[in-house]
């Protein structure tokens, strides 16, 4: 049966505690949080960013900028010029809220990044001899984007098979940010919890506005 975009955009009709993408966030960071816990961010870190091939060192280093902010807010216009105003002014306020709550815990942290953390920066998996540096590593910005842009987008439809494949889709923008040794795995769960809701909140507080 055919379904207006509005109808799927609605909060009672398809709620996203009733979203796969939702289910399996929270046990991603139950899992994340219970493994740092039980290691350590060093640990983690390592155990993650040091498995490495050549396939993936392509792969992710340019699968890395979807969770850059120019692609949400382009997405974002791209749906309301096609008539999905609803979900592109979503993507467009979750970038703006999600992105400035971001910088601001960044600018409040000032938590070093792998690269100056390790007093042996050696030991750090690098692509291209690229291994950013400085005091912005907590949160992750470019997960806290992926997660706020692909829950908007699981949350738009019923189909459990896409909302897993939009789940994949962040999981692996916040992996790639391990995997080129920009952020520690507390930052990646941090962005993906802020991105995340972010997300859930504009759409509780958008809930009662079906636009098409």
């Amino acid at each position: 049966m055919h379904l207006s975009f509005a109808k799927a955009m609605n909060w009672k009709y398809n709620h996203p505690l009733r979203n796969l993408f939702t289910y399996a966030t929270v046990v991603l960071l139950l899992i994340g949080v219970a493994a740092l816990f039980y290691w350590n961010k060093e640990t983690v870190f390592l155990a993650l960013n040091n498995r490495h091939t050549d396939v993936a060192d392509i792969i992710l280093k340019y699968f890395t900028y979807v969770g850059d902010g120019i692609f949400m807010a382009a997405l974002g216009i791209i749906l309301w010029l096609l008539g999905k105003k609803k979900l592109g002014l979503l993507l467009i306020l979750s970038f703006i809220v999600s992105g400035l709550l971001a910088q601001g815990i960044k600018r409040l942290e000032q938590r070093p990044r792998p690269g100056l953390y390790f007093k042996k920066p050696e030991v750090i998996h690098k692509v291209d001899d690229v291994l950013l540096k400085g005091h912005n590593s907590f949160p992750s910005g470019h997960t806290t984007t992926a997660f706020a842009t692909f829950s908007l987008l699981a949350f738009a439809t019923r189909n459990k098979l896409v909302q897993l494949f939009f789940f994949v889709v962040a999981v692996l923008v916040g992996y790639s940010r391990i995997y080129l040794g920009a952020h520690f795995a507390e930052d990646v769960l941090a962005g993906a919890a802020l991105g995340f809701s972010s997300s859930y909140f504009l759409c509780w507080l958008l809930r009662k506005k079906d636009w098409d």
